[in-house]
């Protein structure tokens, strides 16, 4: 299957999280060199023009990378294949390595979300994240525990700016920053998935499935950044060289 078909495919199912189990069902079928050659292309389409159904698919297949069904022995074969034939960005997708999540005990500490407020337990600042109360809502977007992420990921009433500071907070929440990576709703926002990428908390392979997703603006300024993950800055000039290599960037 070439690109283009691909991306045709991808298009034509609607509800996104049954698109990303479709593709996952797929990569771990058929030919490993052959699904290997469409992934790159599909990645220069994405990073060198201004093809937005291609760059949907790639955001497709930065999750569809973690779908169960996608199982191991798949996602080893596809890593190999991409090695074998110098596609590394794309070898990169299929690593998992299991982040080194902080201790939530301190996080969950009884802390207050005010200058001089009393300390409030988890269980009180959870139940505070199903606010309605913009004030309150941006004194809990400085609360580090991910059981608080995750509820004001859902609260209707939360923005995409509380949401991005979220993701920028430093010093940030390995497990809180994962929680936004996952969000059905918040992952698919092009400044969130930017700002996880630059949170240097972010577990790594995840920090590089959601750089794959970024404009060659942003990939060329972590590219040139000497404060950004050696792998960050690799990911990102090779993605653009592969794309300037087939004249698309």
């Amino acid at each position: 299957m070439g690109p283009a078909a691909l991306v045709a495919r991808l298009k034509g199912i609607r509800e996104p999280l049954q698109k990303r189990r479709a593709l996952a069902a797929a990569l771990a079928t058929g030919d490993v060199d052959d699904w290997v050659e469409t992934l790159a292309a599909l990645l220069r389409r994405a990073v060198g023009t201004d093809d937005a159904d291609a760059a949907a698919a790639v955001d497709c297949l930065t999750h569809a990378v973690a779908e169960p069904a996608l199982p191991y022995p798949a996602r080893q074969a596809l890593y190999a294949a991409a090695r074998d034939r110098g596609h590394d960005a794309v070898a990169r997708l299929f690593l998992d390595v299991s982040p080194n999540m902080a201790d939530d005990k301190a996080a969950a500490a009884e802390r207050p979300i005010k200058p001089r407020g009393r300390a409030l337990t988890l269980g009180e600042r959870k139940s505070l994240a199903r606010t309605h109360e913009r004030q309150l809502l941006l004194l809990l977007t400085k609360d580090p525990h991910p059981d608080v992420v995750a509820i004001l990921l859902d609260n209707p009433h939360v923005t995409e700016d509380d949401i991005v500071r979220i993701a920028a907070a430093r010093p940030g929440s390995p497990a809180a920053l994962t929680r936004i990576a996952d969000h059905a709703r918040w992952s698919t926002r092009y400044a969130v998935r930017r700002a996880l990428v630059l949170n240097p908390a972010t577990p790594l392979h995840r920090a590089i499935r959601l750089e794959t997703t970024l404009r060659p603006a942003d990939l060329r300024d972590l590219a040139a950044d000497p404060t950004a993950p050696v792998a960050i800055r690799t990911h990102a000039a090779q993605l653009l060289a592969s794309a300037r290599r087939t004249g698309l960037a």
